[in-house]
């Protein structure tokens, strides 16, 4: 296995080796960074990451809230599985760090749900953010059917809620977009306030 001497990082002994993965880590760490680039599966890589933002809540709970540096993180995902979205923008919510989401490239469906979890959220020119209410099939008995159908029916209506309550989107214009891929591009991220500016410079971030 490879190994890099690092340099000194803050909360790190300087001696010894990490394996890539670890310096990685361990430098998002230190500059409170984090990339979401892939789609979002059953493998729990959101666990992963939520397991570095609770400990990072729970190391800085001391710290007065007006002194707390953000968390900023960078979204490029074409979406994926809802459950594994919901509780990570349940996460993103109620961190008392301020989390700055970006949208960056494509930032779809359980992707564009994360981005506005935010605290403050940014967009460059040419993302492509979509909203997707979501449709399934779904084979089986009739009872099996009639349940995933009541199922889906309420994630729909809380997929709705969520928007609603976390942008400038109202009900009617939800309603009339929920049955497709609806694209929102930019000046329109601003308007419906998905995000908070359209950035064409990085340092406006920061």
């Amino acid at each position: 296995m490879q190994i890099i001497d690092i340099p000194v990082i803050e909360g790190i002994k300087s001696e010894g080796f990490l394996s890539p993965e670890e310096y990685t880590y361990w430098r998002a760490r230190e500059s409170r960074t984090f990339v979401i680039d892939y789609e979002i599966e059953e493998d729990y890589s959101l666990i992963e990451l939520s397991k570095v933002i609770i400990q990072m809540n729970i190391d800085e709970k001391d710290i007065p809230k007006e002194e707390l540096k953000p968390i900023y993180i960078w979204i490029h995902s074409f979406g994926g599985d809802v459950f594994q979205c919901s509780f990570f923008c349940d996460l993103l919510i109620s961190s008392r760090i301020p989390i700055v989401t970006i949208a960056m490239g494509a930032v779809m469906s359980a992707g564009f749900e994360i981005l506005i979890a935010g605290h403050r959220r940014y967009a460059f020119k040419h993302s492509q953010t979509l909203v997707h209410a979501g449709y399934a099939s779904f084979q089986g008995t009739q009872s099996e059917i009639e349940e995933f159908q009541k199922n889906n029916k309420k994630q729909l209506e809380r997929t709705k809620e969520y928007v609603l309550s976390r942008t400038n989107i109202d009900e009617k214009m939800f309603n009339k977009n929920r049955n497709k891929d609806w694209y929102i591009t930019g000046d329109d991220l601003v308007s419906y306030h998905v995000v908070d500016k359209i950035i064409e410079n990085i340092e406006e971030i920061f």
